[in-house]
């Protein structure tokens, strides 16, 4: 008899219509949930992924160097992630009051015998300025500063767009300890053109340690090699700028004679001169 009346109950219509309302919203509700349950896992999954080499999201701070022939960058490398990259840009501020202030503050500078300045963009991947980065960018904001941002510079301008013309070095750098060095310093140039009177030299890192050297030659009067090669001291990771000048093929011009029935005039360009930009050896150990 109960069994009878249990089987009655479990199959009346009543129950059957109860029973599919409430199984119908329970099953919206599971289908509801899938998605952000399949959301939440990729998400998981791609924060616990390793980071590529390739990758170097930071702070990339940059010397900002160059004259009235054009300005340039290079980034403040180390030997570890994310700053094990040497990189060199030539570069040109969006306003341009602000491009000529800057040249204006680095000839004076350079003149004092202080040329430091540098730039920080907002945080980035370095590798994007690769020229062979799939997402290659050619833009920046940063903000400029006189001086070493982290070593008591000031800051000019906040929040200035910069476009990349020219990626001049993108040289990754090995962050392994022990490598061989090579009996010899690379030293490249760097300009706008190769009859600039203000150029530039800049020391290939190649293993640690190393130097981040930067010299500027002024009243350049012949093109120069693309590149120095110079013998160096096992004692020492950089050649001086007495041995850079030794170095230098003759960039003077000739001396010039003006000839006329009376008189001869003899005129002599000024010799070319090397001085220290930045040189950097602590954060490259």
């Amino acid at each position: 008899m109960l069994l009878n009346r249990y089987i009655t109950t479990v199959f009346s219509p009543l129950f059957i219509r109860r029973f599919y309302k409430y199984f119908s919203r329970s099953l919206l509700a599971i289908l509801m949930l899938l998605p952000l349950t399949t959301n939440a896992t990729q998400v998981d999954t791609s924060s616990n992924s390793p980071i590529t080499p390739q990758v170097r999201v930071g702070l990339h701070g940059m010397l900002l160097f160059g004259s009235e022939y054009g300005l340039f960058a290079s980034h403040l490398p180390m030997f570890h992630t994310p700053h094990n990259a040497q990189v060199v840009l030539q570069l040109t501020f969006d306003d341009p009051q602000i491009n000529t202030a800057v040249i204006n503050g680095l000839t004076l500078s350079a003149a004092s015998g202080y040329p430091i300045w540098t730039i920080v963009p907002q945080q980035f991947d370095l590798s994007m300025l690769s020229p062979d980065h799939p997402s290659h960018i050619e833009h920046l904001n940063v903000d400029i500063v006189k001086g070493h941002f982290e070593r008591g510079g000031e800051i000019q301008w906040k929040n200035q767009g910069l476009t990349v013309n020219k990626i001049i070095i993108f040289n990754e750098l090995d962050i392994q300890f022990e490598q061989q060095k090579t009996n010899n310093n690379t030293y490249l140039k760097v300009n706008n053109t190769p009859d600039d009177k203000v150029q530039f030299l800049v020391k290939r890192l190649t293993t640690r340690p190393d130097a981040d050297h930067i010299v500027r030659l002024d009243n350049v009067g012949n093109s120069l090699p693309a590149e120095i090669v110079i013998p160096i001291d096992a004692a020492r990771l950089f050649n001086d700028e007495a041995q850079l000048h030794a170095a230098l093929p003759d960039t003077a011009p000739k001396n010039t004679t003006l000839s006329s029935a009376s008189t001869k005039l003899k005129t002599t360009s000024p010799m070319t001169t090397v001085s220290r930009v930045y040189i950097e050896l602590d954060e490259l150990k």
